[in-house]
């Protein structure tokens, strides 16, 4: 997901990137195991029900995914919120077109029948906002949350056990629920867990939310959002952006180590546009498109994720639900989709058995 980036983690990653590099420490590449997911996020891109979830054109876009090697995919259907500070309902979609559960369920099944794991992964769609920013000031709103929330959650935990669902994703980048109502989190994964039966992890937000999540332990992976920056720089060298990639990739270890608990990246990507390192959450903008950039973020991307001792599972951000979705209306391909680039050739090798190394230009 797309979000803003906050002044001060911003100053804080420019200050820890242009200060004297300390050494990075290197370890030696890894074949990705075979049970490694090797997974993508498969996005609901069409509305008009034949191009959606529940479309005809889901199963070519499917296959499509085992070119590059692709085992695992993440399923996002989205609730929606009018405003990050207050709360009604959260609403599973039920109208033509939408991520309805007829539409999921078909997506499920047909990834299923083609040998696939799946991640359910229900997330909130606030516009003008992030899930981040889901705060409240009382704590009859904090109920009503809570409430609301648990409900939906708990509906698509009894559709992940009747679909047999290898994971279930249990919230994204809630930061402020997170932070602010840990004990409220403990309470729903021990509800989740009398009804579903598969792994449960949680797609913390990079920074902050990951680095200091206190209930780990009730789940079954951590799950990382990561965008963190690979540099500041306006034209770092490849082995700049391969320091930045071992930087937050081992932060990530270091911490899937003190919690005894498997690192999964329930989301990463860049953009294939100019200076994608330096923030790769955010919208093109007026960034010029460029496949070469996305392609040396994802060789950065792709050793550092060799190197890792503690990563089981990889969730590429995005794959449309039909193929030929237009990344942008001006035709341009600056958006976060590795077909048809460079990257794809590249995470094609690394989630390969066994896996290639990919260097720079090869």
């Amino acid at each position: 997901m797309v979000r803003p980036l906050s002044p001060l983690i911003f100053l804080l990653l420019f200050l820890a990137c242009n200060r004297a590099p300390a050494p990075v420490r290197t370890a030696a590449a890894r074949e990705l195991p075979a049970d490694f997911l090797r997974g993508m996020t498969f996005a609901h891109e069409g509305y008009r029900g034949h191009n959606g979830y529940g479309g005809d054109l889901v199963g070519p876009s499917i296959d499509s995914l085992k070119k590059l090697n692709v085992n695992a995919i993440a399923i996002v259907p989205y609730t929606f919120m009018r405003d990050p500070h207050r709360i009604d309902s959260l609403p599973v979609p039920g109208h033509y077109g939408a991520e309805n559960d007829s539409a999921v369920r078909f997506s499920i099944r047909q990834a299923h029948d083609r040998g696939f794991s799946i991640m359910l992964k229900p997330q909130i769609w606030i516009r003008g906002a992030w899930p981040g920013e889901v705060d409240f000031t009382t704590d009859a709103d904090w109920d009503r949350f809570f409430d609301a929330y648990g409900a939906w959650m708990h509906h698509y935990a009894v559709m992940a056990e009747a679909e047999g669902i290898e994971a279930l994703c249990i919230g994204t980048e809630l930061v402020q629920t997170t932070r602010k109502h840990p004990a409220r989190w403990r309470q729903l994964i021990a509800e989740l867990r009398q009804v579903y039966g598969g792994r449960l992890t949680y797609a913390a937000n990079w920074g902050e939310e990951f680095e200091g999540l206190s209930f780990w332990e009730d789940l079954d992976a951590m799950g990382l959002n990561s965008y963190y920056p690979l540099s500041t720089a306006e034209a770092p060298t490849d082995a700049d952006l391969l320091a930045g990639a071992r930087r937050w990739m081992q932060l990530a270890d270091s911490i899937s180590r003190v919690h005894e608990r498997p690192l999964w990246l329930t989301e990463v990507g860049y953009r294939s546009v100019d200076r994608a390192w330096q923030n790769p959450h955010a919208e093109a903008a007026d960034r010029g498109e460029s496949l070469e950039t996305q392609a040396r973020c994802y060789v950065a991307l792709s050793t550092a994720a060799r190197e890792s001792d503690r990563l089981q599972a990889m969730f590429v951000w995005k794959w449309p639900s039909y193929l030929g979705h237009r990344e942008s209306r001006d035709e341009r391909q600056t958006g976060f989709v590795p077909g048809g680039k460079p990257a794809a050739d590249i995470l094609t090798r690394l989630y390969a058995y066994p896996s290639t190394a990919v260097t720079p230009g090869s």
